[in-house]
């Protein structure tokens, strides 16, 4: 496989797993009647967010992992864990939206405003709800494959890529006002809500995963030894 197939790779996988376009009702639940400002300075913050996040783990993911001794199936379960608790919030209501009408008188207000409440929402949002384990699966998975190859192109390639996706990110967060006039409230809580019940369907599915992860590499060797 080429650079070039490579990077189209990675890019398509990567969207797929950061899932922007999935995440962007759960954004709109957090902002809900914030000033417009104040989202835009929201989606800006979380997408830098996003982007940082993405190349910490692709140029040293392997690295960190090891240094505190965690392999990918305990963060795969952890994350899941966190993110079935926090699908059964956004089910019943309980999400961390922000639900006070918030009018910025100024843009520095705005962005005093967007700081205040970006505290409250980077988590789950930022991770693990968009920054997965999956994503980090991804990035460490090709970062390896560029250090393999010893291709200086490619792994700049990579970054390249990580950034326009974090970029498509930005864009499809600020998309949220339009969504809702599209849906009207109704619509979107309902869309909420069944997100809501996807996600927390997704955190089982990593738990699983990574149990079932474990209990394969644990009692496989110890079979394969009694019957040799």
């Amino acid at each position: 496989m080429g650079e070039s197939e490579i990077l189209s790779t990675y890019a398509a996988t990567m969207f797929a797993l950061l899932n922007p376009l999935g995440m962007l009702p759960v954004f709109i639940g957090m902002t809900d009647g914030l000033d417009s400002r104040v989202q835009r300075w929201l989606a800006l913050f979380v997408s830098l967010t996003v982007l940082g996040l993405m190349l910490l783990f692709l140029l040293t993911g392997t690295s960190i992992l090891h240094f505190f001794g965690i392999t990918l199936d305990s963060f795969r379960m952890a994350g899941g864990i966190l993110l079935l608790l926090i699908g059964i919030h956004i089910v019943s209501g309980d999400s961390t939206a922000t639900k006070k009408n918030v009018v910025a008188d100024n843009e520095e207000s705005a962005i005093s405003e967007a700081k205040s409440v970006y505290r409250r929402i980077v988590v789950p949002l930022a991770m693990p709800l968009l920054v997965g384990p999956g994503v980090i699966a991804n990035l460490i998975l090709y970062a390896g494959e560029a250090r393999e190859i010893k291709s200086t192109t490619l792994s700049l390639g990579l970054i390249g890529v990580t950034v326009a996706i974090a970029a498509l990110a930005f864009v499809i967060l600020l998309s949220g006002r339009a969504l809702r006039r599209v849906l009207g409230d109704v619509g979107l809580n309902i869309l909420t809500r069944i997100l809501g019940l996807l996600v927390a369907s997704i955190g089982m599915q990593f738990v699983i995963t990574g149990l079932t992860n474990v209990i394969v590499e644990s009692v496989a060797p110890a079979v394969l030894k009694l019957h040799s």
